[in-house]
């Protein structure tokens, strides 16, 4: 995190790879060890990706976040963002339905959260993509 807050955008991808390397796998006979964490680590690998400009790499790690059934329990914040930043990849490579779609379900995920800057800018984007 703090490589990332550095803006030494590699050096953080190569730490959060390192680190998600060493969390134990989705099925540990453990279940406080099960893939709860890993969207704590895979949230900071894509946001250092988005940040470097890497699109794609953001892009498969955010959709690897919300496919996770446990983690999304625990972390259901980080589950509700990762479509607010697919939402917002979509927009920037042009594809405006996908867009509009991620967004949306951000929007339906964060209805009953204290409102806040991701929201008003989510409702924007979306305005703007339909017009």
């Amino acid at each position: 995190m703090m490589e990332l807050g550095r803006k030494n955008y590699s050096r953080a991808i190569e730490y959060f790879k390192k680190a998600l390397s060493m969390i134990p796998s989705q099925y540990s006979e453990h279940p406080w060890l099960t893939r709860n964490d890993h969207a704590l680590f895979i949230d900071s690998l894509a946001l250092a990706y988005y940040k470097a400009g890497n699109l794609d790499k953001s892009r498969e790690d955010y959709e690897k976040i919300i496919s996770f059934t446990i983690g999304r329990i625990i972390y259901g914040y980080i589950y509700a963002k990762s479509f607010y930043m697919l939402g917002k990849i979509y927009e920037e490579k042009g594809w405006k339905g996908k867009a509009i779609e991620h967004y949306e379900k951000f929007l339906d995920l964060w209805k009953d959260a204290d409102p806040g800057i991701p929201e008003v800018d989510a409702r924007k984007r979306v305005a703007g993509l339909k017009q």
